[in-house]
């Protein structure tokens, strides 16, 4: 796992295996009333290295990210029908908080997921 780029408001993840391209995230952040929110853009991981925990290993990677930022809060859209996905979400603590319709294409909704940040956590 590397961290490949970082800007005041952003941080990208790339992971590698073998040399090659396992998954990539990327998190922003800005001020909002109630202090710093962080936004999952994405988390992608490669399909066949689904299930090996590389995901979990980004989203880990950008909550450090947020929390460094002193972000108090993350949130991110997920498609509704990525059942994978959001079980990664749920089982790292995160809780819908809404939805979409129409928000990724016709017919395809929008969860809302977002998880309060605890900023004395170890940042990754």
């Amino acid at each position: 796992m590397r961290h490949l780029v970082s800007a005041a408001n952003s941080a990208t993840w790339i992971a590698e295996e073998d040399g090659a391209l396992a998954g990539f995230a990327i998190v922003e952040w800005s001020r909002r009333r109630g202090g710093i929110s962080a936004y999952i853009q994405t988390i992608e991981v490669a399909p066949e290295q689904r299930g090996h925990g590389v995901g979990s290993e980004l989203l880990c990677r950008v909550e450090g990210s947020a929390r460094t930022a002193q972000a108090v809060t993350i949130w991110l859209h997920v498609d509704a029908q990525n059942l994978q996905a959001i079980r990664l979400y749920e089982a790292h603590g995160y809780g819908c908080a809404g939805r979409e319709e129409d928000y990724y294409a016709s017919g395809r909704a929008g969860l809302l997921y977002a998880k309060r940040l605890n900023t004395e956590s170890p940042a990754n």
